[in-house]
């Protein structure tokens, strides 16, 4: 779909320059996400300013909306539709930096270190993000539909598995602390994975299907 909106040949450059800032917004918060897991579900004691980090992914929103700008501005007929759709894009991409930094902040909640069955669990679903990411990037850079819909249906197999662990997190014997940590890094990596494939879901459907069908929920 996006190769058709925006072609090959007479795609603008600000058009270019803005899906390399979506390539930085997803690279930043998929490391963020990494130090984030290692910090929460690993007990890695990293000296990391997630603030700073979480910085450059908003100002990469910043400079894709003013691009877009002023793409509009010079030649409001090339690539609209397809400029919408980077827009949506970029608000997805922002709000993965603000969940992967929200996991860390998670850790103040915690009276105690993070371990057994549900540390466990949760990490191991933890560790289907990182290839999504990769995956998202390829997928919106290269139009690639069936790369889209292999995120798209990652989430779908994640998404479950998540709900069925924070059930059982309700149903423990967890004191107050852990329930609400685990709990807790399971929805973001729920959204996480939602909000992947919500980009996803915009290199497959046209633009007012975007962020609508169960991938996104």
């Amino acid at each position: 779909m996006l190769k058709g909106l925006f072609g090959s040949d007479d795609r603008s450059t600000l058009v270019d320059s803005a899906f390399d800032d979506v390539t930085v917004m997803l690279q930043q918060s998929a490391k963020m996400l990494e130090l984030s897991v290692a910090v929460l579900l690993e007990n890695a004691e990293l000296d990391v300013d997630f603030e700073s980090m979480d910085d450059v992914v908003d100002e990469s929103e910043r400079m894709v909306r003013r691009t877009i700008l002023q793409h509009l501005a010079v030649n409001p007929r090339q690539d609209l539709v397809a400029s919408l759709i980077l827009v949506s894009m970029v608000q997805d991409a922002e709000r993965i930096g603000d969940f992967a930094r929200g996991l860390a902040e998670l850790v103040r909640f915690a009276k105690r270190p993070r371990s057994g069955p549900f540390a466990e669990e949760l990490l191991e679903h933890s560790q289907m993000l990182p290839k999504m990411f990769e995956a998202t990037e390829q997928a919106f850079r290269n139009d690639d539909s069936e790369l889209a819909m292999k995120v798209i249906d990652t989430h779908r197999e994640l998404k479950p598995k998540l709900t069925a662990f924070t059930e059982r997190v309700a149903e423990s014997d967890l004191t107050a602390d852990m329930a609400i940590v685990y709990a807790a890094a399971a929805k973001i990596f729920r959204r996480i994975g939602a909000h992947l494939a919500n980009i996803c879901s915009s290199v497959i459907q046209p633009f007012d299907r975007i962020r609508h069908g169960d991938e996104t929920a």
